[in-house]
């Protein structure tokens, strides 16, 4: 009966969206003075009913249990918010042993009647990267958000092919995606902007927002804010020192998040954000601050690297042979395209970089011991 409710419930995400004998520690509820209707947090009439899908068929009556959304990631514990308000939660115990699915922040999961987390909601959007080190372990940074804010500042740390990695992981996540380009106050001419939006658009499609903004000048911060309605979640990506939560702390008018300085040398950041914390904005909606990557190396080789590349996917079509390998054969478009300017070598070079460690991942994944 389990196994059924859990099937029915990952069989209704997609079309709603395009217990271990062990010592149970309850953990107290900390009120808060805000109220926790879970509509602010974006709790929706397809999460209640896949909520109810998912409680069918578990050890207690469906009463006993509530949902809740993780907050944040503690090493023990998560912090998430329901029904009575926020409050830590544990994973149950044969949740833990499950390596591969544990709760992660933006989550949406199940909390029994000790404050456990039972199971984990079918994930909507999923935003992910490997691991750091040797490992092939996949890192989770946040799940069910709506718009992914790609973020980078107008300093040294402008860098388009970084860009395009971190543009191949928000697509895969299925959720929207805009790039946010901050501390604009340091171009006091307008034309140049123009200009850079101009070289943004070009380079990823007429799709991609492109926001300018200065939490310093306090400009911007409105158009980010209407990105962010009642009941939509948004996570910022980027690396140390581009202002990331400087903007979150613009977009709650208060200082939650601690800031720090660049490196004067070389315009990098220090890490001042240590985990994954979410917020509740006084107009509705939900950001989730991160701190700032260093490396994203892209999860695995499920990854759609042409989803973000379609540009030189349709070049390629036109070449005379379906092997090309776009070195020296003839009739090759896209050699034809990059002495036309069409296209630049070095988007092409960051195409075959991700193609290339996309190909080298498969191939570890599948090796033959």
């Amino acid at each position: 009966m389990k196994k059924t409710a859990t099937a029915l419930a990952n069989l209704l995400m997609p079309l709603l969206f395009s217990s271990e004998q062990r010592t149970i520690r309850v953990l107290t509820t900390q009120p808060d003075s805000q109220a926790y209707d879970l509509t602010q947090w974006g709790w929706t009439n397809e999460w209640d009913t896949a909520f109810h899908a998912a409680v069918i068929g578990l050890k207690s009556s469906p009463e006993s249990y509530h949902p809740a959304r993780v907050l944040a990631e503690q090493r023990d514990y998560y912090d998430v918010v329901s029904k009575n308000g926020k409050h830590r939660a544990e994973a149950k115990g044969r949740l833990r042993k499950k390596s591969d699915i544990q709760p992660a922040v933006g989550d949406w999961v199940v909390l029994d009647e000790n404050t456990q987390i039972e199971t984990i909601l079918p994930r909507a959007t999923c935003l992910r990267r490997k691991a750091a080190g040797e490992t092939e372990d996949i890192q989770i940074m946040a799940c069910n958000v709506d718009w992914i804010f790609v973020t980078t500042s107008l300093n040294q740390d402008f860098n388009l092919r970084r860009l395009e990695r971190f543009f191949v992981a928000a697509k895969d996540s299925k959720a929207r995606t805009a790039l946010v380009l901050t501390k604009s106050d340091l171009e006091t001419d307008p034309s140049v902007l123009e200009q850079l939006r101009a070289t943004v658009i070009e380079r990823f499609g007429n799709e991609v927002e492109v926001l300018f903004t200065s939490a310093k000048a306090q400009s911007g911060i409105e158009q980010l804010r209407a990105f962010l309605k009642p009941h939509l979640t948004g996570v910022f990506l980027g690396t140390s020192g581009v202002g990331k939560s400087s903007l979150v702390n613009s977009l709650l008018t208060e200082n939650v998040q601690n800031t720090g300085d660049i490196r004067t040398d070389d315009d990098k950041g220090r890490h001042t954000t240590t985990g994954r914390n979410s917020y509740l904005l006084p107009s509705g909606g939900v950001i989730i601050d991160s701190p700032g990557i260093r490396e994203l190396q892209l999860a695995d080789d499920g990854i759609r690297v042409e989803d973000e590349f379609s540009d030189l996917e349709e070049v390629a079509l036109r070449c005379k042979f379906t092997n090309c390998q776009h070195e020296n054969e003839k009739g090759c478009a896209i050699r034809a395209a990059l002495e036309d300017g069409t296209i630049s070598s070095d988007r092409l070079f960051s195409y075959r970089k991700l193609k290339a460690e996309l190909e080298a991942k498969s191939k570890r994944k599948y090796k033959k011991p």
